[in-house]
């Protein structure tokens, strides 16, 4: 729907309608998401993670030994 703005009065009042509106769904959860403490160690262990592994040589990091089938 295209608002049809005049006057810089209509123009602020649109702001002002935009300002207090609630975000939308989706911003709320990103919210939540950045403010829960084990999302924000779990990007930290992993920011950590790819400084120490990926950032000085570019060698790929090694796979689990768990997850690779037997040779031969």
């Amino acid at each position: 729907m295209q608002l049809k703005v005049a006057t810089a009065a209509d123009l602020l009042a649109l702001f002002s309608a935009k300002a207090t509106a609630p975000p939308p769904e989706s911003s709320q959860m990103f919210v939540r998401h950045f403010q829960c403490k084990e999302s924000l160690k779990a990007t930290h262990c992993l920011t950590e993670a790819m400084d120490r592994y990926a950032a000085n040589d570019g060698d790929p990091l090694p796979a689990p030994t768990e997850l690779l089938p037997p040779l031969g």
